[in-house]
């Protein structure tokens, strides 16, 4: 009887010793799942990031009006402003994201590459004039006989038939949206086939990876 009942005793004691390792087992699953695609709270919201279009325009106004007589002269860089595209990163807290470019920030580059160029073609006249022998006046005058050669103003013209000086949107957003499912490992946040180290604080979030740097700041 003895025997029987520590063989009891022993058993009990196996069934209990299996069933916490059990527990344990399926306790390490679920934190394993979690960690693999925790979304991490610092990085949850949105996130937006300033594309640099700046030395793109000028190359490419600077290529258009050195066709024309004396255009190698100007420098269309002299009057542009820093031109950026804004790309909008949303992550959520249940491990979706998208990404977009804003089609306004695309706008408003072009109106100011447009703005630029025509300052730099107003300049170009005036130059002109002046190697004619003529008194080259000023942006206002120059601006005038644009007027009175095209019967247009100046960005008008080039609205319609100048160059196109940016990047065409849908290139943009080939290149920048996007959506799907993220999970992070440690310090890498895969989006879905596309993977990147990344650090984030409250303000600033930055993605590093085999497509190069890209920093985020919190919308």
């Amino acid at each position: 009887m003895k025997n029987r009942g520590r063989a009891g005793g022993h058993r009990l004691v196996v069934l209990l010793l299996l069933a916490v390792c059990l527990a344990l087992a399926a306790i390490s699953c679920l934190l394993a799942l979690r960690l693999y695609a925790r979304t991490d709270p610092v990085l949850v919201g949105s996130w937006r990031m300033r594309v640099d279009l700046t030395e793109g325009v000028r190359m490419r106004a600077n290529a258009w009006l050195s066709e024309a007589e004396l255009g190698d002269r100007i420098d269309v860089g002299d009057a542009l402003p820093r031109l950026e595209a804004t790309v909008l990163l949303t992550l959520g807290e249940d491990g979706s994201w998208t990404r977009r470019v804003e089609e306004t920030s695309v706008d408003a580059a072009r109106a100011q590459a447009e703005k630029a160029l025509a300052a730099s073609l107003r300049e170009l006249v005036r130059l002109r004039t002046a190697e004619a022998g003529r008194e080259a006046g000023n942006a206002e005058l120059a601006e005038e006989r644009i007027q009175n050669a095209l019967g247009l103003s100046t960005e008008c013209w080039l609205s319609d038939y100048g160059p196109s000086l940016l990047p065409d949107l849908a290139k943009l957003q080939t290149q920048y949206d996007g959506s799907g499912v993220y999970a992070i490992e440690g310090h890498t946040l895969r989006l879905d086939g596309r993977t990147a180290r990344y650090l984030a604080d409250e303000r600033l979030l930055v993605l590093d990876g085999v497509d190069g740097t890209e920093v985020y700041e919190r919308a």
